[in-house]
């Protein structure tokens, strides 16, 4: 064989094979850098690249998978109050946690931040979905989370979403179980399947939102009055809550849930305020002219705390006469932290003319002591979940009576809400607690029950806001 030709054959060869090596090498690199791609670096999940993928091949082959989109509650505090390395520790903690909380086939991703995501091929039910939903917040609640020495309670909520009803394409898919899981934070649901009805880009959301426009000038809303009692001795009726409904012609009577969430994320959140305002303070100034002399709460949306507020709360006052000190606005944790400094200047400006305010859901949300020491109000209303399971577990009598002491040392009153049962007002009396709402009282009733309630109980006995204790 002629020794040239060899030699050329050998360098091609080794020129052929070194070439399939490079591509080789070329591929994997080119795939590594793909699955980093699609990888979340901290926790090593797959992120909202892989998911959307997952999805839309899932839907490709004619499955309806479902969607679970977590998000943990109060995980700025940890950054904040322990700093973003812990926050970064959590995750990874958390991470783990859903792995062994959901089954092999599902998909745990990260979406960025604190949001999570769980996606379960189908077929699957939307009750299936649920109990999976509520077995992952009770994996996070017995998580034995920890930063260094540090214990960290871990909770979340959830939204919803199943393909087919739900959404037909992966961005469909996680928008709604996005809109599912705003919804669930603003019910304190901790778990809620997507509705169309609460979300602001359906057409559906649209229909209701221009009923609700036509049920404002048909009045169709309506306001109950929830009452609040002395927690001393005596049992003084102190006050009643303004809580909206909405008389719908063809649905029945609608609860707050069921509209405000939407109503909350729009233009509408302001004259509805107005006339909740307006109504509820009317409402009272009449009861006083029949002999009973009361306080009256007005909930307030994160929405509406804005000078705008101010111009409504003036209007109210002048239109009735009525005592600035016996208006309560009850403002909720979520709408301090949105814009503390807001906040802040906002209820200075209505303690300066003589309104009350109150922090409502008091330890539901993420309001720090340092909101708290910045803000001029004068109640704290302790969020119904620590009160109603208050017998049954020791730490709720522990977070409410330390409440109760913080409260009373910063010169606040403290209101109960959730109050269903004797006993659990005994105690809540025996802690010094000032004033008690619930059903073991009343429930929300329209303003001529509520009056005829009142004479029933109390007479015409009513008395102003105690002092703390």
């Amino acid at each position: 064989m002629d020794t040239a030709w060899v030699a050329w054959a050998t360098v091609v060869l080794v020129t052929v094979a070194a070439a399939a090596a490079l591509v080789v090498v070329v591929r994997r690199r080119d795939r590594c850098s793909a699955e980093a791609a699609r990888t979340d670096a901290l926790t090593g999940l797959g992120n909202r690249d892989a998911l959307a993928e997952r999805i839309a091949r899932l839907l490709a082959e004619g499955r309806a998978p479902g969607l679970l989109l977590l998000d943990l509650d109060g995980f700025r505090d940890v950054n904040d109050t322990l700093g973003h390395t812990a926050g970064d520790a959590l995750l990874r903690q958390v991470a783990g946690v859903l792995h062994r909380t959901v089954a092999e086939e599902s998909q745990v991703t990260r979406l960025g931040g604190d949001e999570f995501a769980v996606l379960v091929p189908g077929p699957v039910t939307g009750e299936e979905l649920e109990v999976l939903a509520k077995r992952v917040l009770v994996g996070l609640s017995m998580g034995g989370f920890t930063s260094g020495e540090v214990p960290l309670d871990v909770q979340g909520t959830i939204g919803i979403a199943l393909a087919g009803p739900d959404g037909s394409s992966a961005g469909e898919l996680l928008q709604h179980a996005d809109v599912a899981m705003y919804a669930a934070k603003h019910a304190r649901a901790g778990v809620l399947r997507y509705d169309p009805a609460q979300d602001p880009h359906s057409t559906n959301a649209l229909e209701v939102l221009g009923q609700l426009r036509q049920a404002m000038d048909e009045d169709q809303l309506v306001v109950h009055y929830q009452p609040k009692v002395s927690g001393g001795g005596t049992g003084r009726l102190l006050g009643f809550e303004a809580l909206v409904r909405w008389q719908h012609p063809v649905r029945g009577l609608l609860l707050p849930a069921a509209f405000l969430p939407l109503v909350e994320r729009t233009r509408l959140i302001q004259p509805l305020t107005r006339w909740v305002l307006l109504t509820a303070v009317r409402q009272v100034a009449s009861w006083r002219a029949q002999g009973l002399d009361t306080t009256i709460s007005v909930n307030i949306s994160a929405a509406t705390l804005d000078e705008g507020l101010l111009g409504m709360v003036e209007e109210a006052l002048a239109l009735t006469r009525w005592p600035a000190q016996q208006l309560v606005l009850e403002i909720t944790e979520t709408a301090i932290v949105v814009d503390p400094a807001g906040a802040r200047r906002t209820v200075q400006r209505l303690r300066e003319r003589g309104v009350r305010v109150s922090v409502d859901d008091f330890g539901a949300g993420a309001t720090s002591l340092v909101h708290l020491r910045g803000l001029a109000v004068h109640e704290l209303k302790v969020d119904r979940q620590f009160v109603t399971e208050l017998l049954a577990h020791p730490e709720d009598e522990v977070i409410v009576s330390s409440v109760i002491a913080l409260a009373h040392r910063l010169g606040l009153v403290v209101v109960a809400e959730g109050v269903e049962d004797p006993d659990t007002a005994e105690r809540l009396r025996a802690m010094g607690c000032d004033e008690l709402q619930g059903y073991l009282f009343a429930r929300p009733l329209p303003a001529a029950e509520a009056l005829r309630w009142a004479r029933a109980e109390f007479g015409t006995t009513t008395g102003s806001a105690p002092e703390p204790g």
